[in-house]
């Protein structure tokens, strides 16, 4: 009997652009719970039959499963918390993660407790404390131990919720490494190594990001910067050596928020002699030319730019605090260092107009980009584009990856952006063979 299964509900689909890493909340959970000495299992559905897994978790009979929910597992998500319901209905059913946090009204009648935000120090505390209760009830009269619950009384409709709270820099570098065991790694690997030629695993370096952009939601970690200790994050990389990763996707907001930490990350990896491929997530604000070589000597391959607009009106609207001029400036800088880049853009945004977007699509192809993706505008609670929009399906998310469409009143037709997408990313293709002629 397990204390509790921690589940992972993403199935691949073969989706276009899908990027595959198990998934770091949960590994750093299970990690937590056994030096707790909690007795923990894993399922991750990433590679697996869903009613294969049902099976393997009925059989270990656990008190509390809990499940991660993230934008494209919500259908998902429900569908195996009514199943596991049926099948075992004496186990606590709680979820976490960014869809919860932000929409936690959403999962109250298929789930007996929401966490919300980082719950890396409030859920190991109230499966503790559950644990040697044993009811639900009795834990709650102290709900104010555990920050970030949210649950509804079926009965009264009553909410009870506690505010959740960010874990300081110093509680974070006290953690255990995540723990990575419970994976199908040769799944993963091969995934990567048809895709790009090597496999990369992700890892968290920082924590955050101060900026304001009206489109984003940062719900688990918002904007409070933190940076994790250099030691910790090589023991972790050593760790996925190990494992037979032979690169990194860097999975921080935005890894060169702070480059004192970029440059003891990269001088880290040449002093130990980690020879890895990595990529990470960047603004456009400046980086010196001896910074970037210094990225590309530790092993940096390609670098991801949030670009949004090719319209310094449109990044205006959208309070991303940079330029075109600024993104082309550190585009040009990354490629003619050798390191790969990648756009990710965004088109149908209120305010735009159709020359806007056309000047968007036109700006990606222009760019020396190895890699580009295009989004409509997802307005999520608690960001200022959720405040801006009028017709809004409030409940709506995504069914499959990379799936785009509007879900709020907007003057432009879904069909006509889509299909703009559509040739823009075909064009952009051509390009790319075109250049390796």
């Amino acid at each position: 009997m397990s204390d509790i299964i921690l589940v992972y509900p993403y199935v691949y689909k073969h989706a276009r652009n899908a990027m595959l890493f198990h998934p770091l909340g949960i590994a750093q959970l299970s990690a937590i719970l056994r030096h707790d000495g909690i007795e923990t299992s894993v399922i991750d559905l990433t590679f697996r039959n869903i009613d294969e897994a049902l099976v393997e978790l009925v059989e270990a009979h656990p008190k509390v499963v809990g499940i991660y929910v993230m934008l494209t597992m919500i259908g998902s998500a429900l569908e195996l918390a009514r199943k596991i319901r049926l099948l075992t209905p004496h186990a606590l059913i709680v979820c976490g993660g960014p869809m919860p946090t932000l929409r936690p009204e959403q999962f109250t009648r298929d789930f007996d407790l929401v966490f919300r935000g980082e719950s890396v120090l409030s859920f190991p505390r109230f499966l503790r404390d559950y644990l040697e209760s044993g009811t639900l009830s009795d834990v709650l009269r102290h709900h104010d131990r555990y920050p970030g619950i949210y649950t509804k009384d079926l009965q009264t409709g009553m909410i009870l919720q506690t505010p959740s709270q960010a874990t300081d820099e110093g509680v974070l570098n006290k953690l255990p490494i995540i723990d990575r065991h419970d994976y199908d790694h040769k799944s993963y690997q091969s995934f990567w190594q048809e895709k790009v030629g090597f496999s990369p695993a992700s890892i968290m370096t920082t924590y955050g990001c101060p900026h304001n952009c009206d489109f984003c939601a940062k719900p688990i970690f918002g904007r409070y910067f933190r940076r994790r200790g250099m030691d910790s994050i090589m023991d972790e990389i050593h760790e996925i050596r190990s494992l037979g990763y032979d690169g990194l996707w860097i999975a921080d907001d935005c890894f060169t928020l702070d480059l004192d930490h970029v440059r003891a990350f990269c001088k880290s990896l040449i002093k130990e002699d980690i020879r890895m491929k990595w990529s990470c997530l960047s603004r456009t604000e400046p980086i010196s030319r001896d910074d970037v070589r210094l990225m590309k000597r530790s092993g940096c391959s390609k670098v991801f730019f949030g670009l949004e607009s090719g319209s310094n009106k449109v990044l205006r609207l959208m309070n991303k605090n940079t330029t075109t001029k600024a993104a082309e400036h550190m585009i040009n800088l990354f490629s003619r260092s050798g390191i790969e880049t990648a756009g990710f853009f965004m088109v149908g945004y209120p305010g735009e107009t159709h020359e806007t977007i056309e000047a968007t699509f036109a700006w990606a192809l222009k760019l020396p980009l190895n890699e580009i993706s295009f989004t409509t505008p997802f307005p999520l609670p608690g960001t200022k584009l959720f405040d801006k929009v009028g017709g809004l399906q409030a409940d709506a998310d995504w069914s499959y990856e990379n799936e785009n469409r509007l879900i709020f009143r907007s003057e432009f037709d879904e069909e006509y952006l889509n299909g703009r997408i559509e040739e823009t990313y075909t064009k952009f293709a051509d390009r790319q063979v075109s250049k390796h002629r």
